[in-house]
This record gives C-alpha cells, structure tokens and sequence, in this order.
C-alpha cells in the first residue's frame, strides 16, 4: 500500500478571497442560484448589532436557502461568524 503524501492533495496556488467569492457566485449562478454577496469591508457596521460575522454570501433558488462564509487557507473563524453559521439552518464555511 503506497503512503499519502502532502502532494496528493495539492489543488494549486490558494485563492484570496475575492478569488475565491468569484468563482463561488460564478458557479452559483451557472447552477441557478440568485445570490446576494455582503460588501467586503473591514467596516463594523454599527447601524445593525448583529450584522458583525453574516455570512458573506446568500444564495437561493426554488424555495431553498443556503449561506457561505468564505474563508482562505489560512483564515479562522470568528466567535460571531460562528455564531451565525450555528444559527442558521444551511450555512456552510467554504
């Protein structure tokens, strides 16, 4: 049996995230999906409480509703990101 290496999982140079958010709402829409993305700002936006960590993009189609939090390769989670990814019923950190 041969052994793993690092390099059977390399998938090419990492994307930012402005790569990344691209090319999901680019797939996104050739599969039918209407998508709303929040503006990439490092702004708080004080005029809501709880808008600090919505996920970064919204997607819908046909009745269903799934939420993405982008993330690169060597990004975390936030406490509030993952409070709202544990609050809504199909939101998914990619």
């Amino acid at each position: 049996m041969r052994r793993i290496e690092p390099s059977d999982h390399y998938a090419g140079p990492s994307l930012s995230e402005a790569q990344l958010r691209a090319r999901v709402v680019e797939l996104a829409h050739a599969a039918g999906w209407r998508v709303y993305s929040v503006p990439m700002s490092n702004r708080p936006r004080s005029w809501v409480k709880d808008a600090v960590g919505y996920p970064d993009l919204t997607l819908a189609r046909r009745k269903a509703v799934m939420w993405l939090e982008l993330k690169t390769d060597d990004e975390m989670l936030s406490v509030a990101q993952m409070a709202w990814l544990d609050s809504l019923p199909f939101a998914y950190c990619v």
